[in-house]
């Protein structure tokens, strides 16, 4: 076996753990704990993502094996940081600005 066939099933060994790790975190997003609610009795992770984010584990495995690897999560990082920002400004205004004969 060869340093580059090694190297490829290395790389195919963690992409398999990561689809474990995937699987296991579905799981456990499906039985979800009582404990996974902060004290108002929201829940703490509002998107599975939050709590497993799949595509961040695989650009790890890929860019430490792949030396030209640009990962995806960057560019889906930016544009979910300016809508989690606009949602939040949103929401502030909503506060403060009820709407009137809403309860």
């Amino acid at each position: 076996m060869t340093i580059a066939e090694y190297e490829l099933r290395m790389e195919a060994y963690n992409l398999q753990r990561v689809e474990q790790q995937y699987d296991a975190a579905t799981l456990a997003w499906m039985s979800r704990n009582a404990q996974a609610f902060d004290k108002d009795g929201n829940a703490v992770f509002k998107d599975f993502n939050e709590f497993f984010d799949r595509q961040d584990a695989i650009d790890q495995v890929r860019s430490s094996f792949e030396p030209n690897y640009q990962p995806e999560t960057k560019n889906k990082k930016k544009r979910a940081n300016k809508q989690d920002i606009m949602l939040k400004r949103i929401k502030e205004y909503q506060k403060l600005h009820p709407r009137k004969g809403a309860n």
